[in-house]
């Protein structure tokens, strides 16, 4: 079933719904932005952290794979005589384990365009914002913050996505209606500086579509409010919503609720 929300779903808000949530808005974003981009440029769906490494692939990934070196059992003949050595035991060794939080990290994407030639060169960065993104004090804010700052000072355009109405907001540059309960931030790099740009709507509104930047004048179109509604139904959403309840932090006011409440009972969603 679609979801019966026009714009964001309130009741998809926390995990691990929206992680999962999460991930199919970016691949159905990746999707609809190809198109636009070929040939020219190339969305990539990438990891914030560890790309490619040896933490994502599991042992059956190797069957059948032949290795560089064979290691055979076999039998010496008599008399010869065959040196062995000895395996080596480290001096010194730490085994690490990574905060929970640091964990989550490496499972969470975003979208990077690259000029279609090699070498690549990056040039937009579409963020969505997650829940760890957003709690000020944690590694996961922490380090958003410190790629975001990163790319910003590297000349990549920035496009940041919040579909979350918890939590702190990372600093912009530009005024954010204090009103708005969702919001996209446009960071364009120009030749002598910055455009930056910030669409928002509330609780109420379709999810607008957004400008995204490239090179020189040329530019896509993201229609976020569709990707929400291909994942919603792809993850089968509203298993997981329980409408019969409030939305989960932060709280509304009664108008709000109000409105939801009514919604819900025409779409046949409440009681």
């Amino acid at each position: 079933m679609p979801s019966p929300f026009p714009g964001m779903d309130p009741f998809l808000e926390k995990n691990p719904i929206f992680h999962e949530l999460h991930t199919q808005i970016l691949a159905h974003a990746q999707e609809q932005l190809q198109p636009q981009l070929r040939p020219k440029y190339i969305a990539r769906l990438e990891r914030h952290l560890s790309e490619g490494s040896v933490w994502t692939l599991g042992v059956e990934s190797l069957d059948r794979k032949e290795p560089d070196i064979a290691i055979v059992e076999g039998l010496q003949d008599e008399g010869s005589v065959s040196p062995v050595a000895t395996l080596a035991e480290p001096s010194a060794r730490l085994i690490e384990e990574l905060d929970p939080e640091e964990l989550e990290l490496r499972k969470q994407r975003r979208i990077v365009i690259y000029v279609n030639a090699k070498p690549r060169l990056a040039v937009t960065s579409i963020e969505l914002l997650s829940p760890s993104n957003k709690a000020v004090g944690t590694i996961g804010c922490e380090r958003y913050l410190e790629k975001r700052s990163s790319a910003l000072h590297g000349g990549l355009h920035w496009v940041e996505i919040d579909l979350l109405r918890g939590g702190a907001r990372p600093p912009m540059a530009v005024d954010v209606p204090e009103e708005a309960d969702y919001l996209a931030y446009v960071a364009q790099a120009t030749a002598t500086g910055w455009d930056h740009q910030v669409y928002s709507w509330d609780l109420r509104e379709p999810i607008p579509a957004i400008p995204v930047p490239l090179l020189g004048s040329d530019a896509a179109e993201l229609d976020i409010g569709s990707c929400l509604q291909t994942s919603y139904d792809a993850i089968a959403a509203d298993d997981e919503a329980v409408y019969e309840d409030d939305p989960p932090p932060p709280t509304m006011n009664d108008d709000d609720l109000k409105w939801i409440d009514d919604l819900l009972r025409r779409n046949g969603l409440r009681k």
